[in-house]
């Protein structure tokens, strides 16, 4: 038996930090299947404790260091003796990319990052080079958590500021860094009718993979999020993952206007959803539990085609006095 410590960021929100844990604690059991881990204290320091029948391989220390919460990482020796151990090096951009971003309602990007994970590890197999959708992007979050794993990424947004506020600001970061890119720009019709305004940015981590071709993509899109469909090509996209509106700041836009529960965007816009994802692709949906009933959400899903996939008991903690947030898990099957 191996057993290993996983220290937690002390670098958190302090709100996310003390709510997380037990989310967190649901997070590894899903990228370690068959790795025992539980919350535990050593040296008066909460951490988590993973035990497995044999050594982790490379893909597991990298779903470790990938985690959430991940700090460091430490081999226990007769529960007494800790040694350090080396996480894999899996950043394409660094971290900073979504940490120096700062903005009122903005998502939490260790949350964010546990969100992406779990779209991830229900997802039936990622292509070498995936491509993550979030089709409410705000000011990007979650595209910045695609791109910083070296990750094509595509939002939509339908306020025009925070894509010209997000495209930017990634621009300046690729500027600062002195990484190749470059950006284009295009307006999009569907029926004669201008409906979206899309601003690319093409870049590469390394000049010498810059020039020989191997680039990634991020793509914001202005544009109602029902319009995914015809804004994408069918099945672009291995993973959804979106933190909904949670009617308390901001409510979701639908056909009848602003409305809290945000289970009724998610009817107009779950049936594009389902056909720009690829078969097997996962997605994590995080939503106030107070403003949007979990069965309304999983009712949208389920009529557009998805399979839910059981909750996950532990994974609710509080934002706020009035965002209680939750995740809904579900899959393209066919």
């Amino acid at each position: 038996m191996k057993t290993y410590l996983l220290l937690p960021s002390p670098g958190h929100s302090r709100i996310f930090l003390d709510q997380a844990g037990e989310a967190a604690l649901k997070e590894l059991r899903a990228l370690l299947p068959g790795v025992q881990a539980e919350q535990t204290v050593t040296a008066g320091l909460p951490c988590f404790r993973l035990t497995a029948e044999e050594p982790l391989d490379e893909r597991a220390m990298e779903a470790v260091a990938s985690s959430s919460l991940f700090y460091a990482l430490f081999e226990e020796y007769e529960n007494t003796l800790l040694c350090p151990v080396e996480a894999p090096r899996w950043r394409y951009l660094p971290d900073s990319l979504n940490t120096i971003l700062k903005y009122p309602g903005k998502t939490n990007e260790q949350f964010t990052r546990m969100l992406v994970n779990l779209a991830a590890s229900v997802s039936h197999g990622l292509r070498p080079l995936p491509t993550l959708l979030d089709p409410m992007s705000g000011q990007g979050t979650t595209l910045f958590e695609a791109a910083i794993r070296g990750w094509n990424a595509v939002g939509l947004e339908v306020q025009e500021q925070p894509v010209q506020k997000g495209s930017t600001y990634f621009l300046k970061f690729l500027e600062t860094g002195h990484y190749k890119h470059k950006r284009w720009e295009e307006r999009r019709t569907v029926g004669g009718k201008r409906v979206a305004r899309l601003v690319g940015v093409e870049y590469a981590a390394e000049k010498d993979a810059w020039y020989a071709g191997d680039t990634r993509s991020i793509r914001f899109f202005r544009a109602e999020g029902s319009l995914c469909a015809d804004l994408l090509p069918k099945e672009s996209a291995d993973l959804l993952a979106c933190d909904l509106p949670y009617g308390v700041q901001h409510g979701g836009s639908g056909a009848d206007g602003l409305t809290r529960d945000a289970s009724r965007t998610v009817v107009e816009c779950a049936a594009g959803w389902y056909r720009v994802l690829r078969r097997g692709a996962g997605a994590a949906l995080a939503y106030n539990v107070h403003t949007t009933p979990r069965e309304k959400l999983a009712h949208a899903m389920a009529q557009a085609g998805f399979s839910v996939l059981p909750p996950i008991e532990g994974m609710a903690h509080r934002v706020d006095q009035a965002i209680l947030r939750d995740v809904l898990l579900a899959r393209k099957e066919r």
